[in-house]
């Protein structure tokens, strides 16, 4: 008899030498786990012990456990994580996860070992550490620095390379060298017989071939289907009414408009500043829909509100301006209730290959890494910047051999690089709004899914450029929402006088006081992104260049890592919100403000 489990935090430790100076024992382990209340369902021979939402229904002797990994919004929700079948059908149970959590990670827990297995895309992280000593894996690096703080010590430099220069970090890489992030789809797995294996089953792949001959009609009617089809895997179980994130963009609009046709009861929610031209638009999105539609003011100082929430929950392993995303947490909601995200329509719908590869004219995967590689690799003078801050030369070449090793073979090497996008780019950079969000509520993602995905990229590349067939599915099936232009763009999908003159006259209207108002107010009123960044007016550049100029010892007393922050560097370092240049500048002063989040740690002694 198998039982279950729920939990939203774990550590497991396997001993693989009898005693060890540098690496915490099992008893130091337990001693860690009974201090953060974590119940231990394995003692011997490898420690397992997790933080229970619930206990698992009692068993005489002991039985495999499977655990479910959830967010704690998806805990709250009310619905039920029972795996029935008892024998250990690793399908099942992820068509099963699948389906209802989306972002999980499974635990199956016996006598003589342990496997954990993730979501396709690992959106909930698993950190490991392996010496010779033993093996520590758990859900966060704070627990596993606070176990053994020794090993925060040693610094990846490539890591902190790739994070100033693309706010990320490329495959299982953590800024810690022995600290490693579980890839995509991964399944970890240790037994007493074979030790510890590593393997990626649950990793996306393409599985349809490229549908070349598909005539509009028929694609558009096959990915309305597919995105019904997720709405009701997803949406069946959500507490009603379901809390819509609306943006001014397509994906959202998309989303409000079939979950309106399907009769699903939803509450749009936009959060912004009055003249932000996002709120702007999608105000008119649910006018048009005619739904219900709330306004959620955004606070100026919101990046410093929630930037201990963002370390706390994503550890500085992302771009910190992903904290816009929380004043989503001002919906008055109670936990556990529905919020639908729009993450990765934008990826799968072409958007990624007309910013990178104007032209289905690549000819092999080696070329891909090659137009990755020189895409995110930042302007010269920036390069020699981040260069000039570490004090060595960018391995770029080795970048790329990074990008290639990770791109799946697929039909069309384009299919590799959207592949790549979703495990790579979309996984760091847009995944910690799906954590952070997760904390209250039952996050829903009906285009992070893998008959979606399949969809999609079964489509020619035609269709994709300009996010043709995305574009052509507002115009077939939701014409009135085709006349509103994309809050970035200026033209609508399809022309229409009245809404070009309102247009237009609301330009005018902002162009005109939007220079007065934010010298007035003092701070960058242009739009949402500008807030995002954590310098909206002179005394919060100031606040975050006086970090980096104080970061140097931090930095040297933590991590042994010594960044060139002369005064020639800091100057450069500090002009840069002036210029426009953010990321430089965010990304150092989250580089210092880590280091001070690790030094805060409570250390198991």
């Amino acid at each position: 008899m198998r039982r279950n489990a729920i939990t939203s935090r774990f550590v497991a430790f396997v001993a693989t030498a009898p005693s060890a100076n540098t690496f915490p024992t099992q008893d130091k382990v337990l001693d860690f786990c009974k201090s953060q209340k974590l119940t231990p369902l394995q003692t011997e021979p490898y420690l397992f012990a997790c933080e229970l939402a619930e206990e698992p229904e009692p068993a005489e002797g002991t039985h495999p456990v499977l655990v479910c990994d959830l967010l704690p919004g998806k805990i709250s929700s009310g619905r039920k994580f029972e795996f029935q079948s008892d024998s250990p059908s690793w399908d099942k149970w992820h068509e099963y996860a699948e389906a209802e959590a989306q972002v999980y990670n499974l635990i199956y827990v016996t006598d003589d070992g342990f496997a954990i297995e993730s979501d396709p895309l690992g959106t909930k992280p698993v950190y490991r550490v392996v010496t010779d000593e033993g093996i520590l894996i758990a859900s966060s690096i704070a627990d596993i620095c606070s176990i053994a703080p020794e090993l925060s010590k040693r610094i990846d430099p490539k890591a902190i390379a790739q994070f100033l220069m693309m706010g990320f970090t490329s495959g299982s890489r953590t800024f810690h060298k022995d600290l490693h992030r579980s890839n995509t789809g991964e399944r970890i797995e240790w037994s007493k017989a074979v030790g510890l294996s590593l393997s990626r089953p649950r990793r996306f792949n393409i599985s349809t071939k490229i549908k070349s001959d598909i005539h509009l009609n028929a694609a558009l009617l096959k990915v309305e289907t597919s995105l019904n089809d997720s709405l009701e895997r997803h949406c069946s179980g959500a507490r009603k009414p379901i809390n819509v994130a609306l943006s001014g963009g397509f994906d959202s609009r998309i989303l409000a408009a079939v979950m309106k046709n399907q009769g699903y009861p939803i509450h749009t929610f936009t959060y912004g500043r009055w003249h932000h031209r996002e709120l702007r638009t999608a105000r008119r999105i649910a006018k048009s829909l005619n739904v219900e539609h709330t306004y959620l003011d955004y606070p100026l100082d919101n990046f410093y509100q929630q930037f201990h929430m963002f370390m706390s929950l994503i550890e500085g392993q992302s771009e910190s301006k992903v904290t816009q995303v929380t004043n989503l947490l001002q919906i008055k909601a109670n936990s556990g209730s529905a919020l639908v995200h729009g993450f990765l329509s934008d990826s799968i719908a072409g958007n990624f290959l007309v910013d990178r590869f104007s032209h289905d004219d690549l000819k092999d995967l080696d070329e891909v890494a090659e137009r990755l590689a020189s895409v995110l690799t930042p302007p010269r003078s920036q390069l020699e910047l981040v260069q000039k801050i570490l004090g060595f030369k960018f391995d770029l070449e080795g970048f790329k051999q990074e990008i290639r090793s990770e791109l799946l073979p697929c039909e069309k090497p384009y299919q590799s690089a959207i592949l790549w996008e979703i495990e790579v780019r979309q996984r760091k950079l847009i995944c910690p709004h799906l954590v952070m969000l997760g904390q209250k509520f039952d996050i829903i993602v009906p285009f992070y899914d893998r008959e979606m995905l399949q969809t999609w990229l079964s489509m020619p590349r035609a269709t994709m450029d300009k996010r043709y067939l995305q574009r052509q599915h507002l115009a077939h099936r939701f014409p009135e929402l085709a006349k509103i232009p994309r809050d970035q763009e200026t033209a609508p999908i399809t022309p229409n006088l009245k809404n070009q003159l309102l247009l237009l006259l609301d330009t005018l209207v902002r162009k005109a006081f939007i220079k007065l108002y934010g010298s007035i107010t003092g701070y960058r009123p242009d739009s949402i992104w500008s807030l995002g960044q954590g310098m909206a007016n002179k005394s919060q550049i100031e606040q975050m260049n006086a970090s980096i100029r104080d970061g140097r010892k931090v930095l040297e007393d933590t991590f042994d890592l010594q960044l060139d922050l002369s005064d020639e560097v800091r100057a450069l370092i500090q002009s840069s919100p002036d210029s426009g240049d953010y990321q430089t500048t965010r990304l150092v002063f989250q580089i210092v403000e880590y280091a001070k989040w690790i030094n805060a740690l409570p250390i198991l002694r």
